[in-house]
């Protein structure tokens, strides 16, 4: 078998591409996962550049099909390819909109979706990884949440910023739960040397409105937001023997934004 390969969901979003770099500055080889097949393949062809001798795979995948994780893990076996570490991305994040039936409450649809998406993705990628990991008694998965998975948004930021928008519920429920099933796993499976960690960035930015970036840098101690690369000594952490009796645990990288 293949070892030292590092699965990433939502690999070809925007922090999964940083993900997937910095799991490969850490030495492992990668399968990266997505349902855009497009942005894999660009993705693919930039990390090639840089990473000459390190193994990379893509693979087009809806996380919420349990039918297309279970053909994903029967052709990683084909190719005697062991997934020693996983990182659960793949997450909808809401996009301010002035055009919403209703601020308080997203549609049925769409809390279903975002839900299936963070969660039972996660879910069910653990499912059928879990079990290799266990057979050897190795293994490191971290799910990726927000400072929203310990606190509240403020909303007071989102209103001065972008008008009548409210963060919905529905991220800050992923992100709380996503804890919860960090937590779980991390107590049901400490006992065959499997770790469940998770990584909870603070705001991180992507281009956003200036009137946003100073709101939110307001109330941040450290006086900026996030960078990608804030994350990159975390996730290494987390992938290495340095974290191996470290299990159930939630690192936030917030500036110091959630202690006040």
């Amino acid at each position: 078998m293949k070892n030292n390969f590092t699965l990433i969901t939502g690999a070809a979003g925007f922090l999964g591409t940083y993900h997937s770099s910095t799991t490969l500055d850490f030495g492992n080889s990668l399968v990266m996962i997505d349902i855009n097949k497009k942005k894999l393949l660009k993705l693919k062809k930039n990390l090639s550049k840089k990473y000459k001798y390190r193994e990379i795979l893509y693979f087009k995948i809806d996380i919420t099909k349990e039918n297309q994780i279970l053909k994903l893990k029967k052709n990683l076996k084909k190719k005697k390819i062991f997934i020693q570490s996983i990182i659960n991305n793949a997450a909808i994040d809401s996009v301010p909109s002035k055009n919403l039936k209703n601020r308080d409450f997203v549609e049925t649809k769409q809390w279903n979706k975002e839900l299936n998406v963070s969660l039972l993705g996660s879910y069910l990628i653990t499912k059928h990884f879990i079990s290799d990991m266990c057979e050897r008694k190795s293994g490191s998965i971290i799910n990726i949440g927000s400072d929203l998975s310990v606190i509240a948004p403020n909303q007071k930021i989102y209103k001065k910023a972008f008008g009548n928008f409210i963060k919905p519920a529905t991220y800050s429920v992923v992100k709380h739960a996503l804890l919860g099933m960090t937590k779980y796993f991390a107590s049901l499976y400490g006992k065959f040397g499997v770790r469940f960690n998770m990584v909870s960035p603070g705001p991180i930015y992507n281009n956003h409105k200036k009137s946003f970036v100073k709101e939110i840098e307001n109330i941040i101690p450290m006086g900026r937001m996030g960078s990608p690369n804030d994350l990159k000594g975390v996730i290494k952490f987390f992938l290495s023997n340095e974290s191996k009796y470290i299990t159930g645990q939630n690192i936030v990288v917030d500036g110091g934004r959630t202690i006040i």
